[in-house]
């Protein structure tokens, strides 16, 4: 069990910081997407560089890596406390990325694949809250942080599970903190909203 637990683990942070959404600025269009925008490597900030097409794949990407490995963790019966350490290992690599000198994207798209496998019914209810905050605020970050915020409390009062809670919380925080320079910017009235044209930042 432990040994499993090692390996998945550290093979979850190495593909979790894979930054999807760098190398495919690259490969398709020529162009690091670190300088362009919010020079973010997330989801986000790729569609705005790179077009929606591309934005997506790097989406679903991001998703994935996340996703892949708690499934895995779930198919060989690891305890919750694996599963939820294993779950925790591509966030970090997603957001610590080993390539990138341990800077990354801010957690959301990697967390959305962990919670749609952990937690599938609270991921429901949190889609349709960010949607609905997208389309009434027209800021990506104003929905990121409003469901990394409520995260904690739809997994408590859907699952009651004190182990899954707990990690919720410690990601719902760790969202909330990687969009510290978004904060700021929305307190000074400087937050790109998403259909904002793309600036170059570098």
């Amino acid at each position: 069990m432990i040994v499993k637990f090692i390996i998945l683990f550290i093979v979850a942070y190495l593909v979790g910081s894979i930054p999807n959404a760098l190398w495919i600025g690259k490969v398709f269009k020529e162009l690091d997407v670190r300088n362009y925008g919010s020079g973010n490597v997330g989801a986000t900030n790729a569609s705005r560089v790179l077009g929606w097409k591309l934005g997506v794949l790097v989406l679903l990407l991001d998703v994935l890596k996340g996703a892949v490995f708690v499934y895995i963790a779930k198919l060989i019966n690891l305890d919750d406390i694996y599963l939820v350490l294993v779950s925790l290992a591509p966030i970090l690599g997603h957001s610590y990325s080993i390539y990138l000198k341990f800077k990354g994207g801010k957690a959301v798209a990697t967390s959305l694949g962990v919670f749609t496998v952990l937690v599938p019914k609270v991921i429901l209810v949190l889609l349709v809250i960010f949607l609905i905050t997208v389309f009434l605020t027209q800021y990506v970050s104003v929905a990121s942080i409003t469901v990394a915020l409520l995260l904690p409390i739809f997994t408590f009062i859907l699952y009651n599970n004190t182990i899954y809670t707990i990690f919720s919380l410690i990601i719902g925080l760790l969202v909330v903190y990687k969009h510290k320079s978004n904060i700021i910017n929305l307190v000074n009235g400087k937050e790109d909203k998403y259909f904002d044209k793309t600036k170059k930042i570098k």
